[in-house]
């Protein structure tokens, strides 16, 4: 699901290459995804947004932002007339920010899928925003909280199906967890396995015979409809057995600078 960075051009920063950074408080900053909203706040820039997408929900004061489209479908027009000095984009947004470089205004390119592309966005975004030590601060407080989630590690590896999305009030539709994802990743810290780490897709769709097949020992339900962990009651695997099925909020799910709370989370959801 990586693409490949587009080339720099004026008005376009892929990562962390580009222009002088953009100073001062006139700085007015577009973020469309719920990640790089969560970066612009790690590095203390919070009260420079004016817009963000739909799904970005802290900190708690931007949900009173103008919202500027989904991830998928960003409102180009939306973002323009809130007059951003600076938008951060993720990789699947070639297209806005080609229509925002036209428009002259500077896009800040940055993946958002595992923990490399955060610690790289929070070097990238603090270089651009002239906040470059606040940066380095929050990618210690990243590495503080796996360093610490690493000596938790159990000596036996719970095997792990986690659920990202399914239909509400039942187990159909089902997209888990698979390589190379962001809670792939954190299991990995944490300490779990991951029973679709054969699956060779980031976000793989399963049948419940799948599900089946797996016999996880955990199943975390970081889903929408996770509030209601019922429908798991039928399935015949150790973690139904074991009660050991748990709801996680969907902020685990995407990468977070709120790593310490997510591992926190993963962890007690882990434990027996």
């Amino acid at each position: 699901m990586h693409r490949a960075l587009l080339a720099v051009v004026v008005g376009l920063v892929a990562c962390g290459k580009g222009k002088a950074p953009a100073v001062g408080k006139d700085v007015r900053i577009v973020s469309l995804t719920p990640s790089a909203t969560e970066v612009v706040d790690a590095l203390g820039a919070e009260g420079q947004l004016v817009g963000v997408d739909e799904y970005s929900d802290f900190p708690a004061a931007v949900k009173k932002l103008p919202k500027v489209g989904s991830f998928l479908a960003p409102n180009l027009e939306a973002i323009v007339q809130l007059r951003p000095t600076v938008v951060i984009v993720d990789d699947i947004h070639g297209q806005t920010a080609g229509a925002l470089r036209d428009n002259g205004i500077r896009v800040i390119e940055c993946a958002m899928h595992a923990l490399p592309d955060l610690r790289a966005a929070l070097r990238a975004v603090g270089d651009q925003l002239g906040r470059s030590e606040q940066a380095t601060a929050a990618i210690g407080k990243l590495d503080a909280a796996i360093e610490h989630a690493a000596a938790q590690r159990p000596a036996q590896h719970p095997r792990v199906l986690a659920v990202i999305d399914r239909e509400a009030g039942g187990l159909g539709n089902l997209v888990t967890v698979g390589p190379g994802s962001w809670v792939d990743e954190l299991l990995a810290v944490a300490g779990a396995d991951n029973v679709l780490v054969a699956s060779g897709i980031r976000y793989p769709r399963v049948s419940l015979e799948e599900v089946l097949r797996g016999q996880p020992d955990v199943i975390l339900d970081l889903s929408q409809a996770g509030s209601d962990l019922a429908p798991w009651s039928q399935v015949d695997v150790p973690a139904v057995r074991d009660h050991r099925v748990k709801a996680l909020p969907m902020f685990v799910s995407r990468p977070t600078v709120r790593l310490d709370e997510a591992l926190g989370l993963l962890e007690a959801a882990l434990a027996r």
